[in-house]
């Protein structure tokens, strides 16, 4: 161990020693303008310093740049901040020189670069990206820094890329995010090589002058007009004062430079599984091909000097099974072409999007690579680097990197990246099963991913342990749920990676105990949330702002929580939508007897809102979390219905009224006996009269069906408005008991009906339109009681227009059978049997005998 130290140490030293030889401390060249650090401070506070100067040159045709720096040290932080100081460099192709480190302290300068030991370190910044880029930093630690010191310092930078072959390209900033006292740009070209500049977001114009050096471009700015940009601004937005310049004519110049770098193979590539000699050109193929070097060939870059800009061979990158996005886009370049399939490199910016046209052209504006092909008339991109994506290249999904380059022979401008029309989709489906009042729950969610939701999904399930992930799905929900466990693993389906790229998560827990108990009021109380859509609807607070507000890209979203409880819940329905040009959203709540539904729907329609829309964007957002959330509460089981899902209450009412409409019925059976219209005719049941007879025979059934479907007799139902905490809980329960007793009576009055029909009775005809009449009247009245005695929140539009759908069918079931039997000559020669003690048995005995 102590040898393997003992050689790491030497390495170390060695490569330390090694690079530190292309540092070297020596006076600028001539080539540079000296520039003075200015007087004067900034008039703003700007934190912990103060960047006095900035000063940037960069000498074209020596492939040389300077740095200049002056910055006042304000507190300890800014001491922490700069008393290290550090310059990175390509050893490869560049070597860094400083020319002056120095402290200004009350007048007098004191000289830290003489004195000072140059450190290098090979330190990569995109390690955690499998990126290598070999670049070097050279730090000077500074002793005894102080508050009040101005360290100004500068160093060259001599080397640019050889890939450029001269070109340069660049972007000079005239205002930054914090104030700087002095700006200076200079930027020296080659008299054979011109320079084009596009000025941006009103930038001022160069001084422009002709030298020994070449031409010059000067820029010498108040940098005091800083920037600030508004929180949440698009990340591809930049406002601040700049300009592009470049040595490249046109988009055709840089297209004809890096061209002949992305070069594929001659020799047809061997790819496992998928015999290119032999394969069909379809989507099927392809797709196989584009998962391979998604996959199948991890990232890793090695970028230093040329690597940066140029692929390796695509034939090695396949050996090898790694490669940056260049490498594993020429690698799928080559095998759609072995296939016959049309396909080239599209170079992009991930920050820039379409902002990317707004620059002139220039190698550095690209930081990405992709995959351009053609199939079926149709074009498609593809980015080989997005490992675990899925979907058909109908439904296939891509950032929205705007705009790039596509090195293909003719390409003389940028070609915008269509925006595709799969938007990810979320679906939860959650079920809540409830044991008792105050006890536990089974806790079932079910959510489905589409798009590149189901992207990030896949790669989240593959890229964890099952036993992460449980445990990271079960701490996501103890905030709402601090009692939750997970009953078994969570299940992960992929069935559809291919075709609509559909995935599917189901999970299992236990939540003991579900309610939880104020200690206040002495409720029970439980509550549903939904969790994904609360995180995604998180929105910074900035209503007083000047530019466009970043909503993050769209998605549809829905959520149903179905809630089963012990008992009927006469719970409040409710509707709640809200919807503009960005957004859509809308809450529905149904009660289902012992079944409460909650369904969310959430749109984000698009991904920028404008300075002027987001007050109202916020303040409908504010609206929507604060009802996002849906509660009940109980008082618990009393004494009288503890552990009953029956109510005694309404099962005793049930007997007083069939007893007294009993009792009433029999009386009326015995002795209500009219005097028949036609005492001579006897006839038998027939013709329209059937009709009548279907819906009393149907009838009994009906009513007892509505009594246990509105839930009369569950436990709890007589204290629910009690526990609600209304007011006029005792004349709703009046109401329920007219509920009760109108349709225990009229099941009791229809069985009279009934008997009296099949038996012929002369006092059918009148009692019948008292039948007809009831079904009329009372719906009627019951409406209007409960609308005038019922709180707001439990009327129900929807229940009330069933209501009126039922009183229109009795209404019309009326108007044709009440002037029926009073007019029909068939009514009159057919109910004609009137009670006696033995004449009624005796004539339907002979009636049937015959």
């Amino acid at each position: 161990m102590i040898n393997y130290f003992g050689s790491f140490l030497a390495l170390f030293c060695f490569v330390s020693f090694t690079y530190s030889q292309d540092v070297l401390k020596r006076q600028p060249s001539d080539w540079i303008d000296p520039v003075d650090v200015p007087n004067e401070e900034i008039d703003v506070d700007s934190g912990a310093y103060d960047y006095l100067l900035i000063d940037f040159q960069d000498n074209i045709p020596l492939e040389e740049s300077y740095a200049h720096y002056a910055i006042k040290l304000k507190n300890s932080e800014g001491i922490q901040e700069f008393s290290d100081i550090s310059a990175s460099f390509d050893p490869s192709y560049q070597k860094l020189t400083f020319h002056k480190i120095t402290v200004l302290r009350g007048g007098k300068r004191i000289d830290k670069l003489e004195e000072s030991t140059i450190n290098t370190f090979q330190r990569e910044s995109n390690l955690e990206r499998s990126l290598y880029d070999g670049s070097i930093t050279a730090v000077i630690n500074l002793t005894d820094i102080r508050k009040g010191d101005i360290i100004e310092y500068a160093y060259t930078i001599q080397g640019f890329n050889p890939i450029n072959k001269g070109n340069y390209s660049s972007v000079v900033y005239q205002q930054y995010t914090s104030p700087v006292t002095k700006i200076y740009n200079r930027v020296i070209a080659g008299k054979n090589r011109p320079v084009y500049y596009k000025l941006l977001n009103d930038a001022l114009a160069p001084t422009k002058k002709e030298s020994n050096a070449g031409t010059e471009f000067i820029w010498d700015v108040d940098g005091s007009d800083y920037f600030q940009y508004d929180v949440n601004v698009p990340y591809w937005l930049n406002l601040q004062k700049r300009v592009s310049l470049t040595t490249f004519k046109d988009w055709s110049s840089l297209t004809n430079l890096m061209e002949p770098l992305y070069q594929t193979t001659d020799q047809p590539l061997d790819v496992p599984h998928i015999p290119l000699k032999n394969a069909k050109k379809n989507e099927e193929t392809i797709i196989e091909l584009i998962r391979f070097v998604q996959d199948d060939v991890r990232y890793l870059g090695f970028e230093s000097g040329i690597g940066a800009y140029k692929p390796h061979n695509p034939k090695k990158v396949l050996q090898q099974r790694y490669g940056d996005c260049k490498d594993k886009s020429m690698l799928l370049v080559n095998l759609l072409q072995n296939l016959g399939v049309s396909s080239y490199p599209f170079l992009v910016n991930t920050d820039s999007k379409d902002a990317l046209d707004d620059l002139l052209p220039g190698l550095n504006l690209f930081n990405h690579c992709i995959v351009y092909f053609e199939h079926d008339g149709q074009s498609y991109y593809v980015d080989p680097t997005m490992s675990n994506q899925g979907g058909s290249l109908k439904n296939y999904t891509m950032p929205k990197y705007g705009k790039g380059l596509l090195l293909k022979p003719n390409t003389n401008s940028l070609v915008q990246i269509p925006e595709y029309n799969t938007i990810p989709t979320i679906k939860v489906e959650e079920t809540i099963t409830t044991d008792s009042i105050g006890g536990n729950a089974i806790f079932l969610v079910k959510s489905t991913y589409t798009g590149s939701r189901a992207n990030y999904m896949r790669d989240y399930f593959l890229s964890n342990t099952q036993e992460s992930i449980n445990t990271e799905f079960v701490n996501y929900y103890s905030s709402l749920y601090p009692s939750i466990e997970s009953t078994q693993a969570i299940r992960f389906t992929d069935e559809e990676r291919n075709g609509e790229n559909k995935v599917v998560i189901e999970e299992y827990y236990n939540i003991s105990p579900f309610w939880t108990k104020d200690e206040d009021t002495g409720l029970f109380i439980c509550e549903t949330l939904p969790l994904v859509l609360q995180g995604m609807l998180e929105y910074t607070n900035s209503p007083q702002r000047t530019m466009p507000y970043y909503l993050g890209e769209p998605f549809n979203f829905e959520q149903e929580t179905t809630l089963s409880l012990p008992e009927s819940w006469n719970a409040s329905e409710s509707d709640f939508e809200s919807e503009n040009e960005s957004y859509s959203y809308s809450n529905e709540i149904r009660t289902f007897g012992k079944t409460i539904r909650v369904k969310h729907a959430y749109s984000l329609k698009q991904n920028q809102i404008t300075s002027s829309q987001v007050a109202n964007f916020l303040l409908d957002h504010e609206k929507i979390n604060n009802q996002i959330g849906y509660q009940l509460s109980h008082p618990g089981y009393g004494a009288a219905e503890a552990g009953s899902g029956v109510s005694w209450i309404s099962i005793v009412l049930a007997l007083i009224v069939i007893a007294l409409c009993s009792f009433g019925a029999k009386k009326i059976y015995e002795e209500y006996n009219p005097k028949p219209k036609n005492e001579n005719s006897d006839m038998s049941l027939g013709g329209w009269l059937i009709l009548p007879g279907i819906g009393l025979v149907l009838s009994p059934f009906i009513i007892i069906f509505q009594l246990f479907s509105q839930n009369y007799f569950d436990g709890g139902i007589w204290s629910i408005f009690q526990q609600a905490g209304y007011e006029n809980a005792f004349a709703l329960n009046l109401i329920l008991m007219f509920e009760i007793t109108v349709n225990i009576a009229l099941l009791v009055f229809t069985a009279l009906l009934i008997i009296l029909y099949f038996q012929r009775r002369s006092s059918l005809p009148f009692l019948i339109l008292f039948f007809y009449g009831a079904n009329v009247i009372l719906p009627i009245l019951d409406l209007v009681l409960y609308n005038a005695i019922a709180p707001p929140e439990l009327l129900d539009a929807s229940g009330d227009q069933e209501t009126y759908t039922q009183i229109t069918r009795s209404f019309i079931g009326a108007a044709i059978w009440i002037p029926y039997f009073l007019v029909s000559e068939r009514v009159r020669n057919t109910f004609t049997k009137v009670y006696g003690k033995k004449e009624l048995l005796v004539q339907e005995v002979t009636t049937s005998t015959k």
